[in-house]
């Protein structure tokens, strides 16, 4: 039969479908708020892996803030996260990822800390230096919702050396993990509006 796979025909319906849209829409634009709710132990278990198999020490989901001026850290898997998810702010005027939401294109810079487009902020509040970076654009819900970063770090403290660099292929799987982690926060935003049993 052609057409769609499945969906809603029934004239009746559009204002069901418009109900569910008004309700991710708003359940996405608030994330930040409830990100560890929202991220189910089988996506956060994914997260691990992709930063993992990129060969990053650490790696970062930043959102998008209400008014859109800013990123927001609301996930990080290094052991120094809980010093700056929540409570650090990245302006989108200054900072490497913040090009990456205004060009909507995945970035990769293996001499971050040369760069004249980075923003120290966040090494100088964990005396760490971001040496690599690879990120991606974050969308869901219809929308551009923020970045998705692994990071290669020195710490300065403990005297280690330069790092080894991200290549084309660890891009291409943090583009690919961000399109996914996407598409999994969708389905765990659709079954909580329908009261489905959860997944994970």
């Amino acid at each position: 039969m052609a057409g769609k796979f499945f969906g809603l025909s029934d004239d009746n319906t559009s204002e069901l479908q418009l109900a569910m849209r008004l309700q991710l829409r708003d359940a996405a634009a608030s994330a930040s708020e409830n990100f560890d709710e929202l991220l189910d132990p089988l996506a956060r278990s994914f997260l691990l892996d992709a930063f993992a198999q990129a060969g990053a020490d650490e790696g970062t989901v930043w959102l998008l803030d209400s008014d859109r001026r800013e990123l927001l850290p609301v996930f990080n898997s290094g052991p120094r996260a809980a010093e700056f998810v929540g409570s650090f702010r990245q302006s989108l005027r200054s900072g490497m990822i913040s090009m990456v939401v205004a060009t909507e294109q995945p970035i990769c810079e293996n001499e971050v800390h040369l760069n004249q487009q980075q923003d120290p902020a966040l090494d100088r509040r964990l005396n760490l230096q971001t040496q690599a970076m690879v990120a991606a654009p974050f969308y869901y819900a219809g929308e551009l919702r923020g970045v998705v970063s692994a990071v290669q770090l020195r710490d300065p403290a403990m005297g280690r050396g330069d790092a080894e660099g991200f290549g084309y292929e660890d891009l291409r799987a943090i583009h690919r993990s961000a399109a996914i982690l996407g598409v999994m926060l969708e389905h765990r935003l659709v079954t909580s509006f329908l009261a489905l049993p959860k997944w994970a």
